[in-house]
C-alpha cells in the first residue's frame, strides 16, 4: 500500500492531476529520494559517447529529476544517485539493505534487472525485486518500481524483446499486487509498454540510446527518464513529443 497520500494539492478537480506527491515520510525535515539501480541509474552514457560517465551528482536521470521536483517541494529535497554500473539484483539486494540505513530515504526508485535479463535470469531477478520492495517498505519508505529501458542496435548482449517485455510485465504485476507506483521507462522509450506478447523494439532514430552500442541512454534519453519519473510524482500530464 502506498505510504504517502497524494500530496501537495488543494481540493482541485480535474484540472489538478495528482501524483504520488512529495512528503517527509520519516519526519527528518527533508525529502530524500533514493534512485537505486545499475549503470542506467548511475548515468553511464550521459555525454557524447556510450561510456561517458559524469560525476554522480550531475549524471543520469536522478540529477535531472531533482531539478524538476525541487520547485514542487516544501522542504529541502535531494535525489541520491545510488546507481552501480554492472550490478545484478543478486548483489543489489544486499547493497540496498545497507544504503537504506545510510540514506534514510522517504522514497526509493528501484531500477534493476537488465544485467540479469541479459543472462536469462528473468524470474530470479523479478523475485529479487520483490525482496527489494519488501525491504523498502520495511524501512518505512515508499518504493517506486521502474521498468527497464530497451536495448537496441548492435549491443553485444541485446536483450531479447520477449525477455524484456516479459520481465517488465512481471514487474508491473508485482507493483499491482503491492500497490506500488510504476515508472514505465520502457514505455517512455518505445511509446508503449509492450504487453500481451506485443514487441515494441526501440527505434534507433529517436536518438535516446547510444548507437551502435545500444544499451545506455544518451543525454536526451536521461532527460526523458527524468520526465517519466517526474510525472509519477506530480501527476502532471506528459508533455513529451512523439
Amino acid at each position: 500500500m502506498w505510504i504517502a497520500a497524494c500530496g501537495g494539492g488543494g481540493g482541485g478537480g480535474a484540472e489538478e492531476p495528482q501524483g504520488l506527491g512529495l512528503e517527509d515520510l520519516n519526519l527528518d525535515g527533508r525529502i530524500v529520494i533514493l534512485a537505486f539501480g545499475d549503470s542506467i541509474t548511475r548515468g553511464v552514457g550521459d555525454g557524447p559517447g556510450a561510456e561517458s560517465t559524469p560525476p554522480a551528482s550531475v549524471a543520469g536521470y536522478p540529477a535531472r529529476l531533482q531539478q524538476l521536483l525541487t520547485p514542487r517541494a516544501t522542504l529541502p529535497l535531494v535525489v541520491v544517485n545510488d546507481g552501480r554500473a554492472g550490478e545484478r539484483t543478486t548483489s543489489g539486494v544486499s547493497r540496498l539493505q545497507r544504503d537504506l540505513g545510510t540514506n534514510s530515504p522517504d522514497y526509493v526508485i528501484l531500477l534493476e534487472g537488465a544485467n540479469d535479463v541479459q543472462e536469462g535470469d528473468v524470474e530470479g531477478a523479478a523475485n529479487r525485486m520483490q525482496t527489494m520492495i519488501d525491504a523498502v517498505f520495511g524501512a518505512g519508505a515508499q518504493p517506486l518500481l521502474g521498468t527497464i529501458t530497451p536495448s537496441c542496435c548492435a549491443h553485444r548482449n541485446a536483450l531479447n524483446f520477449g525477455a524484456e517485455t516479459g520481465y517488465n510485465g512481471r514487474l508491473r504485476s508485482i507493483a499491482a499486487a503491492d500497490l506500488v507506483p510504476v515508472i514505465d521507462f520502457y514505455a517512455a522509450f518505445t511509446n508503449g509498454p509492450g504487453v500481451n506478447g506485443e514487441d515494441l523494439p526501440y527505434d534507433q532514430n529517436l536518438g535516446l540510446i547510444h548507437v551502435p552500442e545500444g544499451l545506455h541512454p544518451t543525454p536526451a534519453g536521461y532527460d526523458l527518464m527524468a520526465t517519466a519519473a517526474w510525472e509519477v510524482f506530480t501527476g502532471a500530464p506528459s508533455a513529451r513529443g512523439g
